[in-house]
């Protein structure tokens, strides 16, 4: 029921989109700055219910045993920066400064469904511009035994001491989801399954609430 709900939303919701973007655009006419913020609040809503379905439509088939990985090997540094550079502009709007601390030339090769992978990057960033109120959240990645280990940190609400490996649960949102009720509490819980279904792993480490937060994800390195 859920994945069949699921494909009814998507379809409206990609003509609503893509109406409010020709609107954005001038493909109607000049709007003018009040009727343009409030097309601007909607467009962003609408963006906001997309991530909602897409996450419900991908539980949906990891429960089903139906999520499929086209496994390449590919360099995980290069789709990091990439994705760091594209989500940039969504914590500027936060007032957030969104870091990248890989460098260009760096490589890291594993072998895993790109797609997936960079939903795993794009989750956890999202995660923590949530719980991001002022600071910064800074992006790394190293090299060590044959693992591959990437860091999201952020200066936001941190988490409390235990709440660690149930955030990743479905629906958990931690005591941070009483400052943000946006998500459907089921983005860290599909960071998980897509890395476990890569033989890697995702755990938090915090010092505590209002000291920030870590998130940590392991996968292994290819030659």
């Amino acid at each position: 029921f859920v994945s069949l709900a699921s494909h009814q939303l998507r379809s409206p919701l990609t003509a609503i989109k893509g109406y409010l973007s020709m609107i954005l655009e001038g493909d109607y006419g000049e709007i003018n700055p009040e009727a343009k913020e409030a097309v601007d609040k909607v467009m962003e809503s609408s963006n906001n219910l997309m991530l909602v379905v897409e996450d419900l439509l991908n539980v949906s088939k990891i429960e089903a045993g139906g999520m499929k990985y086209v496994m390449e090997k590919f360099d995980f540094a290069e789709v990091a920066v990439k994705t760091s550079e594209e989500l940039s502009i969504n914590a500027e709007k936060k007032g957030l400064k969104l870091i990248c601390g890989i460098p260009k030339d760096q490589k890291y090769f594993i072998n895993g469904d790109k797609e997936k992978l960079r939903q795993i990057l794009i989750n956890l960033i999202d995660n923590s511009m949530k719980y991001t109120e002022k600071g910064q959240i800074e992006i790394n990645m190293t090299s060590n035994n044959k693992k591959i280990i990437t860091t999201i940190k952020d200066t936001g609400v941190g988490i409390e001491k235990g709440e660690e490996e149930s955030l990743f649960d479905k629906f958990s949102r931690g005591e941070g989801g009483k400052l943000n009720a946006s998500g459907s509490g089921l983005g860290l819980y599909l960071v998980r399954e897509i890395a476990k279904a890569h033989d890697g792993r995702v755990w938090a480490e915090s010092e505590g609430v209002g000291k920030g937060s870590t998130f940590f994800v392991e996968l292994n390195e290819v030659k």
